[in-house]
């Protein structure tokens, strides 16, 4: 009983953190690099994602890679970078599929529509989406987590805005599905995405700024 009791203090304790440790807890490592990587599948940007993609078993296509259309970014595909990718991105995700789930059978899996969600771990048991307007709100607290599991593929509406208010940051926010990921024409997402087992699918005009996808199949 008290190492289950210790287990769940140390566990909540991680989401208390401040983003630095919290940070440096999660170890990136050189996912850090990317803006989108697969472990395994397709990663196709018909949006405004600019920096590095990669994948170790599969193709990088869409306008979003192509410089011409003045978007920069160096793409990588089955080389000795995503080789050591992929086992970094197993790694954070099994990292951030444990920590314990603060708003368990709290939430629908359908998120937006204008609402305001609180820092917190959310668990859907199935797939989900986002649609229309989201707000994370910090509550005035730069330190504060939003990790969101979804088990199942997650959907980012056409035009689709998530808003970062009153202290959050897109560091601190994360969100893991178990399946592929598709951001729709015109979508803003915010903060970093993990997917297990899927490919990544950015629409045309979709946007993700100064943050990573990422998603993994084995």
């Amino acid at each position: 009983m008290k190492k289950n009791i210790l287990l769940t203090i140390t566990t909540i304790a991680i989401l208390l953190f401040s983003n630095k440790s919290f940070s440096q807890t999660l170890e990136l490592g050189i996912l850090s690099s990317f803006e989108t990587f697969t472990g395994v599948g397709a990663v196709t940007n018909g949006g405004t994602s600019a920096g590095d993609a990669g994948t170790n078993d599969g193709s990088i296509s869409g306008p979003g890679f192509d410089s011409s259309n003045g978007y920069c970014c160096t793409t990588y595909n089955a080389d000795s970078t995503t080789i050591q990718a992929r086992i970094d991105l197993l790694r954070v995700y099994m990292h951030l599929d444990d920590i314990f789930v603060t708003q368990p059978s709290t939430h629908a899996p359908a998120f937006g529509s204008g609402e305001t969600i609180a820092p917190g771990v959310y668990s859907i048991g199935g797939a989900g989406s986002v649609s229309g307007a989201l707000t994370l709100d910090g509550g005035g607290d730069t330190d504060a987590v939003f990790i969101i599991k979804f088990e199942g593929a997650l959907t980012v509406g056409a035009a689709s805005t998530i808003t970062l208010s009153n202290g959050t940051r897109a560091a601190n926010v994360f969100w893991i599905a178990q399946g592929a990921i598709t951001l729709e024409a015109s979508s803003v997402m915010k903060g970093t995405v993990f997917a297990h087992p899927g490919a990544v699918t950015l629409g045309a005009g979709s946007i993700n700024v100064d943050d990573t996808i990422v998603a993994l199949k084995v």
